[in-house]
């Protein structure tokens, strides 16, 4: 399952310089209503790179369909996370079949 999302790259301290995402390999933990904290795939187009504090339109897959079809929707927000660090925000666009 894939859906498409709208996500904002918070601004995170790190010296010297800002982290960017890019590529198909970016594996952050999605978390949404109170008790899903799973992994996702953030699907970017070949050669888009997204920096801190960037808002961008991307795809995101799941290995584990069931969880996530039976409780998203569209418009609902969700948080992303790189071990115990949130590293963005986003919301639900629609779903890709």
């Amino acid at each position: 399952m894939k859906i498409s999302a709208k996500v904002t790259f918070l601004v995170i301290e790190r010296p010297p310089h800002g982290f960017r995402y890019k590529g198909q390999n970016t594996w952050p933990r999605i978390h949404y209503l109170g008790d899903v904290n799973t992994s996702c795939r953030l699907l970017f187009d070949e050669g888009f790179e997204a920096f801190d504090g960037d808002s961008v339109e991307l795809l995101i897959d799941f290995l584990d369909d069931e969880i996530h079809e039976a409780r998203m929707y569209e418009g609902m927000p969700f948080e992303l996370f790189v071990t115990d660090i949130k590293i963005a925000e986003g919301q639900v666009l629609g779903f890709v079949k």
